[in-house]
């Protein structure tokens, strides 16, 4: 299940699903996260969308707008009320998709239907394995383990906070924890 926007209403944590999903497009190259100034958001420009999946391309038309092209900007500023507005309609998308795709019973609770149970279990299991590697991360990182690019934005969709995921500065080379707080603050 690469869909973390989905995993997050499953799992009923929304709070940081929007933080993992752009950790996934960065460490997937689909976007770069360009350094900017201490206090100023971070920015993104997108590289390539012809390599991203469809739950790809809601996430990334929901940061850079229907239109853009390679190379559009954007900051992920609090500030920016068309970007808010744009992941508060991609967050009600993407429960109505959940319902329609049968993983939540219709109507307007949010309880899941057998085939949600299903994955909500893969879920579990996968959180498992990441907080495995988390943990062994963590005790390891004077020997410079670091958790891996993949496993970054399940572990923050688990809850982990950035700061505390030891990830490899070779494969990651944007501040991780600026981006979480920007996209968690957009909510």
């Amino acid at each position: 299940m690469a869909d973390l926007l989905l995993a997050a209403v499953v799992l009923r944590r929304p709070e940081h699903a929007l933080a993992a999903q752009v950790l996934s497009l960065a460490v997937g190259g689909l976007v770069r996260v360009e350094p900017t100034a201490p206090g100023e958001p971070p920015v993104l420009v997108l590289l390539d969308a012809s390599r991203a999946s469809e739950h790809e391309h809601l996430a990334l038309s929901t940061l850079f707008g229907g239109t853009a092209g390679e190379g559009a900007r954007v900051a992920l500023d609090p500030s920016d009320d068309a970007l808010r507005l744009r992941v508060h309609d991609a967050a009600r998308r993407v429960v109505r998709s959940a319902r329609h795709d049968g993983y939540l019973e219709s109507g307007r609770s949010r309880r899941l239907t057998e085939k949600g149970d299903a994955v909500r279990a893969d879920l579990v299991a996968l959180e498992d394995a990441v907080e495995r590697e988390v943990a062994e991360a963590r005790a390891h990182d004077r020997a410079r383990e670091h958790v891996s690019p993949g496993a970054l934005p399940w572990a923050v969709l688990f809850g982990h906070e950035p700061g505390w995921v030891p990830v490899a500065g070779r494969t990651v080379r944007f501040d991780v924890a600026a981006v979480c707080a920007a996209a968690d603050a957009l909510r």
